[in-house]
């Protein structure tokens, strides 16, 4: 067995007065390190809150943002929360339901503005203003037919009448009878739904209760506190004797909006830990020294937090793209770490600890720099995009591996140098290194090449096909949580929908400055579905206050008025008791009125009131029942149709919504993305052409580079994974980790030349395999999360880590092996006896 391969030729200067300078001052490193967390600790415990709401993904400044505060100002209930109580008996069900009503209406005015159980009041004052409500043309087809039957009657009654056209007359009798009756049939249809309540489904076994919050939709602190006094609530009632077999369920949006953000902060707890635990448990068992593992531990924990303190202070957020990155930074991060202790080991068979550390980070330093700039590149690519969920992953990231290359090269020499001198050296062969060997060491470099070129050739035709053929999810339930309870949010909103349709939460505002112009909106918006089928149609229900206080009231009234001066003609005596009864009941009131917004009862106008006290001003649109409201295409033509609204005078008015947001962020992914890959691939070659060299190795890396993230696209097209705004993320990173990877391999062969592959595999390459085994670890993590989308992008981001570990420990190797070949060495040899094992400590 050949001699180790740590270097005899003693460091440079510069690396011997660094380390002599870190022997001195290590405790002020150290010392000041801690300071630094302290603050970071801080910083991120207060002062940087988790945002999940969609909007908080795009710029504030973007217009859909910017309607959508606007229009946060002028909207009274921030959001609605639904209860529904179950019960076999009405009885039960009835009781119940006022129960929790009364609850939640003792809850303070900072949690519920209102709650709303019935609409007995609405339903009233609707049945007595009933006859304003029917369309103008309804009341003069009224009009007409009624004067028409009246004509008969009086012509039937009189002797001397001889009707020489029968037929036609007879004719005209009876579609004037028709007419009559289907009005007839029309108003008693109105009057019964205005029999029963609308909050009490139509078996009777269901009721709804409608809290209507007040506080903003993201104010998650508040979110919770409600939904923990209605649990309490719900508890309590449901434990009171006589209410056995009712259920209580929560729904909508603050049951919504509290499982998804639970989910995050579940998810991002669980990988937090699951990735310490793990990768303290490879780090100990390769290095084999509990003194060494927590060391490396503390700095990357030192160098993580610091991050996000920094985040605090420039993004000052997290959003539904940032919340996991903690586990994304510490599985990369602390690659720097492994590869310096690694090399120090490896050092230390021959010499001191100073001497070793010096040489070890002579050894490791240009590659680590390399490899943290094109891990900052990679992130920092995302911020050539507009979004910003991707511009604040860009800087969270790209700080924090620059965060954590400081702390690998500062915080961690000064502990190592003060307490981890005196770890034992084992001088035997870890399996890891010959275990690579043995399977990556190929004999033949042109022929791992040529089948690398074939690959490469495969893999791009697939990337291109796929790329070509709309790569985006537009499937949102594969972006939300599959946690308990947000199954169980859903599982009461589909009951809800089921007994009182889909409109009760949920839809987009558009706002106007003038009352008048609520009649042109509405027309707008249903001129969007003129001459279209009724199941292709975009436009759903629309609320206004045209729905309380209808148009054309003055020729309504004036109609209605000679109604009701038909009404008293004497010639109705002539008719039939039956026929006179029934058409008696069209008759309007005397004292009909018309309908004003002052007017209208409280139950009404506190729905229709904004923050100033205005009403009327906003109106309410949903998608048509044929829209798939989790479908991202149905969204995004939704969203067209009502973002830009253009009135008749040619006045222009924007709004916003949840749908609008959606829209927006896939439009910006799909716009921007081909620029962020662009950005991301353009500096990475501009980087390592200048750090690296126009040479063998840059060729290396940047096949070995391309060649992962081909491979990443390309299995992403055959099993069918879809991109998310969250999985998009994975390219520019593996991008990143490609350079890492590669540039570590190639750098070792570098500096011994006449070091073979295969020892190139046992020594670097068993610090690469470990360190992509942390990565790794990192994003396996998150496929623990409850949240798919989180889920999606740990998937994504595995296939594209196991694409450039494989790049990396293959093609490198064989590429920069072809110089061997040429001069007669026989390639890249699979001798597993080449050289000892980077020593590990005990």
């Amino acid at each position: 067995m050949s001699s180790p391969r740590a270097s005899s030729a003693p460091p440079p200067v510069a690396a011997q007065r660094y380390v002599a300078w870190l022997v001195r001052r290590g405790l002020v490193v150290i010392a000041a390190a801690a300071v630094l967390f302290g603050v970071a600790v801080y910083l991120t415990a207060f002062h940087l809150p988790l945002k999940a709401d969609f909007s908080h993904l795009l710029p504030q400044d973007a217009p859909s943002v910017r309607d959508l505060r606007k229009l946060d100002e002028r909207v009274t209930t921030q959001d609605t929360l639904l209860i529904l109580v179950t019960a076999d008996d009405p009885e039960i069900r009835a009781r119940v339901a006022a129960q929790i009503a009364e609850a939640a209406r003792a809850l303070p005015p900072t949690l519920v503005s209102r709650v709303e159980t019935d609409d007995a009041a609405t339903r009233a004052f609707l049945r007595a203003h009933r006859h304003l409500f029917v369309p103008l043309d309804d009341l003069i087809a009224a009009r007409d037919a009624l004067r028409t039957r009246i004509d008969q009657a009086k012509l039937e009654a009189n002797p001397l009448y001889v009707n020489l056209d029968e037929d036609e007359t007879d004719a005209d009798a009876a579609a004037a009878r028709q007419r009559l009756d289907e009005l007839r049939q029309r108003r008693h249809d109105a009057e019964a739904r205005l029999d029963h309540s609308g909050y009490v489904g139509p078996d009777g076994h269901v009721q709804l209760l409608v809290v209507r919050t007040g506080f903003a939709k993201t104010d998650v602190a508040q979110g919770k506190a409600l939904m923990a006094a209605l649990q309490r609530a719900r508890a309590e009632v449901l434990a009171r004797p006589g209410n056995a077999g009712a259920r209580i369920g929560l729904t909508a949006g603050v049951p919504g909006t509290i499982a998804e953000h639970d989910a995050l902060v579940r998810g991002m707890l669980r990988s937090s830990l699951i990735t310490a635990a793990l990768v303290a448990l490879v780090l100990a068992l390769y290095f084999r020294s509990i003194i060494l593992l927590g060391l490396l531990s503390g700095s990357l924990v030192v160098g993580t937090t610091v991050s996000f303190g920094v985040a605090a202070l420039t993004v000052g957020q997290l959003n539904a793209a940032t919340a996991f990155l903690g586990a994304i930074i510490a599985g990369n991060g602390v690659n720097y770490g492994i590869l310096l202790i690694a090399r120090y080991l490896e050092e230390r068979r021959r010499h001191s600890p100073e001497d070793a550390m010096a040489r070890a980070i002579h050894g490791t330093l240009r590659p680590t720099i390399v490899a943290s700039l094109g891990a900052s590149i990679a992130y920092g690519s995302l911020a050539a995009t507009s979004f910003r969920g991707f511009a604040d992953f860009a800087i969270i990231g790209g700080v924090g591996m620059i965060l954590c290359w400081l702390a690998s090269y500062s915080l961690l020499p000064a502990m190592v140098l003060r307490w981890g001198t005196r770890t034992r050296i084992v001088t035997s062969d870890p399996v890891l290194g010959g275990w690579l060997a043995r399977l990556f060491g190929f004999r033949r470099a042109g022929v791992v090449c040529a089948v690398a070129l074939v690959v490469f050739g495969a893999t791009a035709w697939e990337s291109y096909r796929y790329v070509a053929d709309d790569p985006f999810e537009y499937d949102i339930t594969k972006l939300r949580s599959n946690g308990d309870d947000a199954i169980e949010v859903r599982r009461w909103m589909a009951l809800s929908d089921a007994n009182f349709g889909r409109g009760i939460s949920g839809q987009t505002f558009i706002a106007v400055d003038r009352l008048d112009q609520v009649p042109e909106v509405v027309a707008a918006l249903r001129k969007v579905d003129d001459g279209v089928a009724p199941e292709r149609r975009t436009i759903g229900v629309i609320h206004s206050i045209l729905d309380v206080v209808p148009e054309d009231q003055p020729a309504k009234l004036a109609v209605l008025g000679e109604i009701r001066a038909l009404l008293d003609d004497d010639a109705l005596d002539a008719l039939g008791d039956d026929e006179r009864a029934e058409i008696a009941e069209l008759r309007p009131p005397d004292d009909l009125q018309p309908i004003t917004p002052e007017g209208l009862p409280e139950e009404l106008k506190v729905r229709l009131r904004e923050r100033d006290g205005r009403i009327g001003y906003l109106i309410g649109v949903r998608p048509d029942t044929h829209l798939d409201e989790w479908n991202g295409k149905d969204l995004i033509r939704f969203a067209t149709a009502i973002r830009r609204i253009e009135l008749a005078d040619g006045e222009t008015l924007t709004t916003s919504g949840t749908q609008v947001i959606y829209a927006d962020i896939l439009g910006t992914i799909s716009k921007d993305g081909p620029t962020v890959v662009a950005v991301a691939s353009l500096c990475l070659i501009v980087m390592v052409l200048l750090v690296v060299g126009r040479n063998l190795r840059a060729v290396a890396v940047l096949v070995a580079t391309s060649m992962g993230s081909l491979g990443l696209i390309a299995v992403c097209s055959v099993t069918g994974i879809k991109v998310t705004f969250l999985d998009f993320v994975a390219l520019p990173i593996t991008l990143g980790l490609g350079v890492d990877y590669a540039i570590n391999i190639a750098h070792r062969h570098h500096q011994d030349e006449e070091v073979s592959a295969a020892e190139t595999l046992r020594t670097s390459g068993a610090a690469v395999f470990l360190c992509s085994l942390t990565t790794i670890i990192g994003y396996g993590s998150l496929l623990v999360s409850d949240n798919l989308a989180i889920r999606g992008f740990g998937t994504a981001s595995l296939i594209g880590e196991i694409c450039c570990l494989a790049t990396a420990l293959i093609v490198v190797p064989a590429i920069v092996g072809l110089k061997r070949s040429r001069a007669g060495d026989g390639g890249v040899t699979s001798e597993v006896a080449l050289g000892e094992q980077p020593p590990v400590a005990r």
